[in-house]
């Protein structure tokens, strides 16, 4: 257990402001967990789920979130970054474009974090026409088939120069 105080009192008054006010407080001799080594707060039966719910604002949203491996490190390339800026393009032959020609999407957001050094995530959020949650599936499977795409493409300079 650790105190730490602080004020405009000489040091001798402030040490004795904390006895008077701490001495009383119980040592329960916790022993705290090994933050050393943390683990990803996901495991295999916390991923791949699918959960609906009814919002609040009359707007329908599609949220997929990908837990990664931690990538903070590789901030020269930063991929996550490449994959945002593609995955969040709105321009001619887009994801987005795609799913607004279909009558699936009306907006779509891409994001990327490291978190505590432990994982990375990959958010991206779409928000949905009235066809599109009826057709979550078809959304889905345009999602992962320009992803695909992107994978066989590989990255390319122009467009890793332009994510910056």
């Amino acid at each position: 257990m650790k105190l730490a105080v602080t004020g405009n009192h000489s040091l001798t008054k402030l040490q004795d402001l904390a006895t008077q006010m701490f001495s009383t407080v119980e040592n329960k001799q916790v022993v705290l967990p090994d933050y050393s080594k943390p683990s990803p707060p996901f495991d295999s039966q916390n991923l791949g789920k699918f959960t609906r719910w009814v919002p609040v604002q009359d707007k329908d949203r599609l949220q997929i979130y990908w837990v990664l491996p931690d990538c903070h490190r590789e901030y020269k390339t930063k991929p996550l970054g490449y994959f945002a800026h593609l995955l969040g393009h709105e321009g001619e032959n887009s994801l987005l474009s795609h799913l607004k020609k279909e009558g699936l999407a009306l907006e779509l957001g891409a994001a990327n974090d490291h978190e505590l050094g432990v994982y990375s995530d990959f958010e991206l959020d779409i928000l949905l026409t009235k066809k599109g949650l009826s057709n979550v599936e078809q959304v889905l499977a345009s999602i992962f088939h320009y992803v695909r795409i992107l994978c066989e493409v590989g990255p390319t300079d122009y467009l890793f120069d332009e994510a910056k």
